[in-house]
């Protein structure tokens, strides 16, 4: 799941960094936003890895054990496996080797504090409220690929028949983080309101044939978190404010080319369709 497109920020700090001796650009260190759950739990002093991708407005990180998470600019979301820093002076190479010493992690020039204070822990409301009309239009397949399983996966869902959904669902799409692996993604995050299910969630998230990034993404959603306009669209439904509701999908559906979008598809489609969760029917 791509995070929201941000500008980098180069311009004259940028600029005036790149004129720095490389000592300076070495010593400075920057204050980390928000730190997800997912990045704390993969990062401990001793961590090595390596940039995996760069993208306008931040990079992946690969670690060991098929570790993943990504590094982010101020004005993108918090989220499990975002470590969103205050400020992104400058962005690594791909391939750059990336250390965690003394708390602090270092990427080519780029060194950011862990701040464990700044830990996001997002948490589930118990129930929604939002009734069927205040999910209308959202629960429909954004990527094309989906149409040819969606009335299928949609019967799954009803019967909470899980398992079968994601095997409709995994890998299913362009990208790192496929569309159907987001729609995938929605469901998992609404069924984790029964704190219950997350065990057998979990199971399911880890065994998706999928990229390694989407089922990083897939086991934080099978716990219960997810980015934050995905948490703010659930809050406001469990309160049953459908104006509200709006305002939080619109936000989430300007993430990524698709991904947003096909998020909320299945968030929607379990928050209209599920009955009683059951991710090992």
């Amino acid at each position: 799941m791509r995070p929201p497109a941000v500008t980098r920020p180069h311009g004259t700090a940028a600029a005036a960094l790149d004129a720095a001796p490389a000592s300076y650009a070495r010593e400075r260190v920057v204050e980390a936003a928000s730190v997800g759950e997912g990045v704390l739990e993969a990062v401990s002093d001793g961590f090595a890895g390596r940039v995996g991708g760069v993208f306008d407005g931040g990079w992946y990180i690969l670690g060991p054990s098929q570790t993943v998470f990504a590094v982010l600019g101020p004005q993108s979301w918090a989220g499990p496996l975002h470590l969103v820093a205050a400020e992104l002076p400058e962005l690594p190479n791909r391939h750059d080797e990336v250390t965690v010493a003394g708390g602090i992690l270092e990427a080519g020039r780029t060194r950011i504090r862990l701040d464990a204070d700044k830990r996001w822990a997002p948490r589930l409301p118990e129930r929604l409220a939002a009734d069927a009309a205040a999910w209308h239009g959202m629960a429909d397949p954004v990527d094309p690929e989906l149409g040819a399983v969606w009335d299928a996966v949609t019967g799954d869902v009803r019967r909470g028949d899980l398992a079968a959904a994601a095997r409709r669902l995994q890998g299913r799409g362009a990208g790192l983080t496929p569309s159907g692996d987001d729609v995938l993604a929605g469901i998992l995050l609404v069924c984790a309101m029964d704190p219950a299910c997350r065990g057998a969630l979990g199971r399911l998230a880890r065994s998706a044939r999928t990229t390694a990034l989407s089922r990083a993404y897939l086991r934080w959603a099978a716990e219960g978190q997810s980015i934050q306009p995905a948490h703010t669209l659930l809050d406001a439904a469990a309160d049953g404010d459908p104006n509200a509701m709006g305002r939080a999908a619109r936000s989430l559906a300007a993430v990524g080319a698709t991904s947003g979008r096909s998020l909320i598809a299945g968030v929607a489609l379990a928050a209209t369709e599920l009955p009683a969760i059951s991710p090992d029917s």
